[in-house]
């Protein structure tokens, strides 16, 4: 039952109640494991940085006064300015440049969501169609409402089993041609093939259309150099979450090469977008950025190996498909997904359920587990405990017992600056 401030208690021990509940949460998420694909765990490093009272403050993209270090305006109005927070910022733009091969970064976008909702505000105009990945096949749930909540108008694209667009969908669109594309793939075991439409829309004489590609999920590994870069694969933008495969705050980049589209999104996000950025999770996504120019391409090799590790064990139980996987995601094809999904939870190994073409699966992720600096020995205990719970349908003392062992032993945040000697 969840907490009451009835007349009968006090204001003190309503809070000391809470604070109770709040510390016992915290000691049992010490002993789970999360195989959960859209999460990942910050360094203290960043987490400590950012949370400060000190910068739990507006933090605005200003002009310094002539002759000042801490007075600055912008819009018209003075406010203090953070010459630290300056320098941080100029480290972490370099690195997101060399990360994304990109000269343009915007760090004012607060999530995956907000970056679809600023490109679409910011580069198409009301009436016009754009072209959206199917939730049916991976597509966030979210874009094509979204497209219509802004005026515009959208469709949903198909993609193959092989994870290129079916071009025989594509030429029923036509009569409908889009100003925009946006691909988001939440079930990307493998690549989207960026550089097929883009190839396809040439032939149809469509080159002009914006390819936007959300990667919310393979951040870490375009990052990282492990899967391919959608800026050379031929998309206009790159976008997306910066707490999935990349870990950092739940917040979002954008990454762009053009000068004039640089300058429409940039221009779009001053003028209703947004307004102070979040100054403690940018100070968060700004070390992280540095982390993973110190530390991404190894920590993205390791993400994928220890996904083709984790699916190589799982490939023989029956009722159960595993699909091949070139990322950091597993996904098991099983009719029981979502009943194993919330059996898993309750023991405190953290996973979630999706659907692909129809078919229910497991979604499973080695993101955070690999930053934890899991190794192949326990690996083989998570595979362990997950086979014989999908084989039976149910766990005993021991099970639990494995899954809360091996979380107290994954707590040191590795692939970051906590890891300096």
């Amino acid at each position: 039952m969840f907490l009451s401030t009835s007349s009968s208690s006090t204001v003190d021990n309503y809070i000391d109640r809470v604070v109770e509940l709040f510390s016992f949460a915290r000691r049992r998420r010490k002993t789970t494991i999360s195989l959960t694909a859209n999460e990942n765990i910050l360094s203290d490093t960043a987490r400590l940085l950012g949370q400060n009272r000190y910068y739990d403050r507006y933090y605005f993209d200003g002009e310094l006064n002539s002759g000042c270090r801490y007075a600055s305006y912008y819009n018209g109005m003075q406010f203090e300015n953070f010459p630290e927070v300056s320098e941080l910022k100029e480290a972490a733009m370099v690195a997101a440049q060399k990360l994304f091969s990109a000269s343009f970064i915007e760090f004012r976008v607060l999530s995956g969501v907000h970056c679809t909702l600023a490109m679409i505000a910011s580069l198409t105009e009301p009436g016009d169609t754009v072209w959206a990945l199917d939730p049916r096949c991976g597509g966030h749930f979210a874009t094509g409402p979204l497209i219509e909540r802004l005026g515009r108008k959208y469709q949903y694209l198909l993609l193959k089993d092989n994870s290129k667009f079916d071009e025989h969908a594509l030429a029923l669109l036509l009569t409908n041609p889009p100003s925009a594309i946006v691909i988001d793939h939440g079930l990307a075991n493998n690549i989207v093939s960026v550089s097929h439409i883009r190839q396809w829309l040439v032939r149809q004489g469509l080159e002009r259309v914006l390819i936007i590609y959300d990667a919310s999920h393979l951040l870490g590994l375009i990052a990282g150099k492990t899967v391919p870069n959608p800026l050379d694969e031929g998309a206009d933008i790159l976008q997306g979450n910066t707490h999935k495969s990349f870990p950092g705050p739940h917040r979002a980049i954008i990454a762009a090469r053009c000068p004039l589209l640089a300058r429409r999104i940039s221009e779009g996000l001053e003028t209703g977008m947004v307004s102070s950025p979040n100054l403690s999770s940018l100070l968060q996504l700004f070390v992280t950025l540095l982390e993973m120019d110190q530390y991404g391409e190894s920590y993205a090799q390791q993400m994928c190996s220890n996904a083709q590790f984790l699916a190589q064990s799982l490939t023989d139980i029956p009722g159960w498909e595993v699909l091949p996987t070139s990322t950091h995601k597993i996904l098991l094809m099983g009719e029981k997904s979502s009943d194993m999904a919330a059996y898993f939870n309750e023991l405190g190994l953290r996973v979630n359920n999706k659907s692909l073409y129809g078919r229910s699966c497991l979604r499973l992720g080695v993101q955070e587990i690999t930053r934890l600096g899991i190794n192949n020995e326990q690996l083989s205990i998570v595979s362990g405990v997950l086979r014989q719970i999908l084989l039976e349908e149910a766990g005993t003392t021991a099970t639990k017992h494995q899954i809360e062992v091996l979380g107290q032993q994954l707590q040191h945040v590795h692939y970051s600056f906590d890891s300096r000697d």
